[in-house]
């Protein structure tokens, strides 16, 4: 098995440097390091019972008709990605099987794409397969690994901050809603001056469970007293990341913001995007704001795993998410057909459980 998934971070590409006196990624909830079933199971029957209350069990074609099947799986980010403004797009290349690696790295220097970029599937979720590569080596191995599939090179943006922002839109009039904003923590670590980084994982509540996503040349290291030590780049909650509750930043100034960016992608009405900024103030500038990846009907509202939320309080809050989305597909359902069918959804579920099934992971 190529070692793609031992890539190697450089240190300046992952610690922060920030000095400061609180670990936000030291905070933990009652039930985020729970089995992913006790809440994807809940989140199952909430899309089946409103599945029976719209007469169609695979409605979520029509909560995002601008996305396969609704963006619940199976779909394209390049694509999905491809619907926003360009100026909030990071230069991206998709690549399809099989893979020319000389091209690729031609097409991406021409695009003014340098090394270190992030290569990831283009089909996938929870950060399966997302590699920050540093050197040609690393990406033939990643390569080899999913010739299978179709995979996206994507310019490293190194904005400081990552959202989780949640995009509700009418699609009777147009009007967007912003009903959740995340913050997005990679692992990392405080620096006493003493202890290496292998000590500081060993002793931190959240980055003792995620050893195998940090870096090994990292962990002799001895991060200096009172330093944010970043261990990672990913803002997936499987891979590590803490998540929190900022909304507190959902202002009409935001909001504008965001109904700009989204105006584009008219069939776009339910989901998350994944963004970067420099500062939580760049949020309410839409030519400031670098879209990551597009989460469609299969997004949850992140700030459930925020510290302080208790599990049946998230599952009310999913509860609620699911009612608005099961709104916008009876909507849409009126203007789709045929009506989409279970049949199909499971058609493209096998496709997608075959694809992941052939990666050479």
């Amino acid at each position: 098995m190529p070692d793609q998934t031992e890539i190697e971070i450089p240190i300046e590409s992952v610690s922060s440097g920030a000095i400061t006196d609180s670990d936000l990624t030291a905070l933990t909830n009652s039930f985020e390091f729970w089995p992913a079933w006790t809440i994807h199971l809940p989140m199952v029957l909430l899309g089946i019972y409103q599945g029976f209350r719209l007469g169609c069990l695979n409605f979520f074609p029509a909560v995002n008709p601008g996305m396969t099947n609704g963006g619940l799986f199976n779909y394209s980010k390049f694509e999905s990605l491809s619907d926003f403004p360009k100026e909030n797009i990071p230069e991206s290349i998709l690549s399809k099987p099989p893979h020319q690696l000389d091209q690729l790295l031609i097409g991406a220097a021409q695009r003014g794409i340098g090394f270190p970029f992030i290569l990831k599937p283009d089909i996938g979720e929870r950060g399966r397969g997302v590699s920050l590569i540093s050197d040609p080596h690393s990406a033939e191995n990643y390569l080899k690994t999913f010739r299978n599939e179709a995979v996206i090179l994507q310019d490293f943006v190194s904005k400081k901050e990552e959202y989780g922002i949640f995009i509700l839109k009418d699609p009777k009039t147009g009007k967007v809603k912003i009903p959740s904003i995340t913050q997005k923590i990679p692992l990392q670590v405080m620096g006493n001056g003493l202890d290496s980084v292998e000590k500081l994982v060993q002793k931190h509540p959240r980055a003792k469970r995620y050893i195998q996503e940090i870096p090994k040349d990292l962990m002799s290291f001895v991060p200096d007293p009172n330093r944010i030590f970043n261990l990672s780049i990913k803002g997936n909650h499987c891979k590590g990341a803490v998540f929190v509750d900022r909304s507190e930043l959902i202002t009409p100034e935001v909001i504008s913001s965001f109904t700009k960016i989204c105006q584009p992608f008219q069939d776009f009405f339910y989901g998350r995007l994944d963004i970067k900024v420099n500062s939580c103030l760049e949020l309410s500038d839409p030519n400031l704001v670098s879209i990551l990846e597009v989460n469609g009907a299969n997004a949850e509202p992140i700030h459930i795993y925020s510290s302080g939320i208790s599990y049946f309080r998230s599952l009310g809050i999913l509860s609620n998410f699911f009612s608005q989305m099961a709104q916008i597909a009876r909507f849409n359902l009126n203007s789709i057909f045929p009506k989409p069918t279970l049949a199909a959804l499971k058609s493209s579920f096998q496709s997608y459980q075959h694809l992941k099934k052939n990666t050479h992971e």
